[in-house]
């Protein structure tokens, strides 16, 4: 199949008829030209609807005709493929074994707002629209990555009536189009390292000029990596391997699909733009979109929603990562991990206290009983003097975000005691050799 701008071309029947049928567009569609059988007779006229009949008369003669067919863009056209898309869509929140995104659309306690209506109205351009259906056809796979990455930001901000104006939307859109270059690579199925995230951005955010949409969607998806977040399999240093991508050749060939940026239709919201509201929290709800994505990717609880997730997710909010105002939307949903929740958030207190911002850590995470300092500062007025801690494997707690805890010998300090009160944990019993594995 190739999309130009004036329509769609095949050249084997086989393909044309996957592509009437699976769009349910038999019936319903003409061709621009006829077709004429090895002889030169006429065998469908152009401009004529295309029956089943017809269909299967074409079956019964392949080999006997020419096999090139041409079918008009009409908005008739755009609209079943809008809808197909926005079906596709759809149906990774529908899945329940998509448990994360499902919870969020289809059991949260929370009235949302017609979200299916937010997503297939952001389909508003026929290049982005085309695009996109490109993508499902060829790479159905990576259509998913990108559209649980749109439905995670735009989950992010949607639980609440915010008075940003088409917050949804571009919540939505920064995140479906945030990986667009790496469409024909397999970056995207493992976990990605923030700083990774950082070096490919750019490739996706001059995608979107070329789209004509907002160019305020392209700061969002360059402002959203999150350099501190290092995944446990995240990729090796890819550099110079991120900078193949910006010679792709089916990205180019996407991006060569020149509409004109035209509007399907009328019936979508008008647009505004975006204001400089609209562009902070469309970023700030692809940051959070990205956090949980990159986690579930490594998570071995695929088969549930995450407590250690939310719980972590929950000590990088406390530790200033994420925005409260949109991070604490997404955490209100979960009230099952409330007990758990608000027990990270006095750990993450008590750590804030630190006399050196960061060297408090608490440990184990989430459910930590000792306060150590992570950045032995033996200087410190809060360090027990002789109660040092030796860590004998590196402690790397799922989630989070910053420098893990190595190997070595640490000093403990005095927060712990205020830790073990309001948690209500029982002193620890005296000694002077502690080790942590």
């Amino acid at each position: 199949m190739k999309i130009t701008a004036t329509g769609f071309e095949f050249n084997d029947f086989k393909a044309f008829k996957r592509f009437a049928v699976d769009q349910e567009l038999i019936g319903s569609i003409s061709l621009e030209e006829a077709i004429v059988d090895n002889n030169g007779n006429i065998l469908i006229k152009e401009k004529v609807t295309v029956k089943d009949s017809m269909m299967k008369k074409l079956e019964e003669m392949e080999g006997q005709f020419i096999p090139l067919f041409k079918l008009s863009l009409t908005n008739d056209l755009l609209k079943k493929i809008k809808h197909q898309i926005s079906k596709a869509v759809y149906r990774r929140f529908e899945d329940k074994t998509n448990h994360f995104l499902h919870f969020i659309y289809k059991e949260s306690e929370v009235t949302l707002p017609n979200f299916r209506g937010i997503i297939f109205h952001a389909f508003c351009t026929k290049s982005l629209t085309l695009i996109f259906f490109r993508i499902l056809i060829d790479h159905p796979n990576f259509f998913n990555h990108c559209a649980d990455l749109g439905l995670l930001s735009m989950g992010s901000v949607i639980q609440k009536k915010l008075g940003i104006k088409m917050v949804n939307r571009y919540s939505f859109l920064s995140g479906l189009l945030a990986d667009l270059c790496l469409v024909d690579t397999d970056f995207w199925k493992t976990p990605l390292n923030g700083k990774d995230v950082a070096k490919y951005t750019k490739h996706s955010s001059q995608a979107i000029l070329k789209l004509k949409l907002p160019p305020e969607l392209a700061d969002a998806i360059n402002a959203h990596p999150i350099p501190d977040l290092v995944m446990d399999t995240g990729s090796e240093d890819t550099s110079g391997n991120f900078d193949m991508l910006s010679s792709s050749e089916y990205l180019k060939e996407l991006l060569e699909i020149d509409t004109q940026g035209e509007k399907i239709d009328e019936e979508s919201p008008h647009d505004e733009g975006i204001t400089e509201r609209t562009l902070e929290f469309a970023t700030e709800a692809l940051r959070v979109g990205r956090y949980i994505m990159e986690n579930l990717k490594s998570s071995s609880e695929k088969d549930q929603i995450s407590e250690k997730l939310l719980v972590m997710f929950t000590y990088n909010v406390e530790k200033g990562y994420f925005k409260k105002e949109v991070a604490d939307l997404v955490i209100s949903l979960f009230k099952m991990f409330d007990t758990v929740i608000q027990r990270i958030r006095i750990v993450s207190e008590i750590e804030n206290k630190c006399k050196f911002q960061t060297s408090a850590w608490a440990y184990p995470k989430p459910k930590s009983a000792q306060i150590l300092c992570k950045d032995s500062h033996y200087d410190c007025p809060l360090i027990v003097a002789g109660w040092d801690i030796r860590v004998i494997t590196s402690q790397e707690a799922f989630g989070y975000i910053g420098t893990n805890l190595k190997e070595g010998s640490y000093p403990k300090c005095q927060l712990e005691e205020e830790l073990r009160q309001r948690l209500h944990i029982e002193p620890l019993p005296p000694t002077r050799k502690l080790k942590l594995e």
